[in-house]
């Protein structure tokens, strides 16, 4: 299923993709797409449940749900190191989204070229500036 039958189902507004460094790779719906700070924070909060449930012995997380004030944010981890993120107005599209996400699962070649990223040393590692 392609993002954009995802954003066409009822409760959904927005569904994108993005890969760990904040590179918005696919999105659809509705509004503006996120910026890559709310990418790398959706990419950060799977990452830190995957910690925890790999140091707690059950392994990598495959999705979460937030409830927020506004709606519904979904998130579910794909292959490469790409995160999926979903804007609902409610919970009650959650299991559609589950079969949905099947389809994402598989490696997907993206339009983002991939950015060569010069040489560091220690140093220049510790005193690194993030790139978003």
């Amino acid at each position: 299923m392609q993002l954009t039958a995802l954003a066409s189902l009822p409760e959904v507004i927005q569904a994108a993709i993005a890969d760990d460094a904040g590179r918005l790779l696919d999105c659809a719906g509705h509004g503006e797409p996120p910026t890559a700070a709310i990418l790398v924070l959706a990419h950060a909060t799977l990452a830190a449940a995957c910690e925890l449930g790999r140091r707690s012995g059950s392994g990598d997380c495959l999705e979460i749900i937030q409830l927020h004030e506004a709606g519904v944010i979904y998130l579910h981890g794909l292959p490469q190191r790409r995160v999926l993120m979903v804007r609902c107005q409610s919970v009650a599209v959650i299991p559609e989204l589950r079969i949905a996400c099947q389809g994402l699962a598989k490696p997907i070649t993206t339009r983002v070229r991939p950015m060569s990223a010069p040489t560091m040393g220690l140093a220049d590692a510790l005193h690194a500036e993030p790139a978003w």
